[in-house]
């Protein structure tokens, strides 16, 4: 961990130390999968599949944060999460954090502009499901060699990115 950076967040209180047991670790990763499954359901709007999509990348990282014995307590608590992330002294995580910070912003027009174009919102979900894609199975195989016990336990990402609605 660049323990500098993780002990200000804990002391400004961005981050609380808290202890988590394989099965709440587990539970974290569970939802990640689900959001990112649900995110690709046939028929979902663009905009559903783009928040769903998010949603995943941020449980996933409540995932690898829960595993090193950390919880967001902040009011920006989306923009910490992915600090953390970026932060923690894991080097195989660092791009998928920047990349699921990224999809906050995208995240954050997709909910508060009114006027989207929804195509160019498919664009943007199938980024977000192809950084899922790519990120999912390198926190998951990170959370095994974290905590070994995990690897029997942790559901498969399984299915492949789907096309854009267009």
């Amino acid at each position: 961990m660049s323990a500098e950076d993780i002990e200000r967040l804990v002391v400004e209180r961005s981050l609380a130390r808290e202890a988590f047991d394989d099965a709440q670790v587990a539970g974290f990763w569970a939802k990640a999968v689900a959001s990112y499954r649900d995110a690709q359901v046939p028929g979902i709007s663009p905009d559903g599949g783009l928040q769903l999509a998010y949603t995943g990348g941020l449980q996933a990282t409540f995932a690898v944060l829960a595993a090193r014995e950390l919880r967001v307590k902040s009011t920006a608590s989306h923009y910490k999460a992915f600090y953390a992330l970026q932060k923690l002294d894991e080097p195989r995580l660092r791009a998928h954090a920047v990349r699921f910070d990224e999809l906050r912003a995208t995240r954050h027009e997709s909910i508060y502009e009114p006027e989207e174009d929804q195509a160019e919102i498919a664009v943007r979900l199938a980024a977000a499901l192809a950084a899922l894609h790519e990120a999912l199975p390198a926190i998951r195989a990170w959370l095994v060699g974290e905590r070994p016990e995990l690897g029997g336990t942790l559901a498969p990402v399984g299915l492949p990115v789907r096309p854009p609605h267009v």
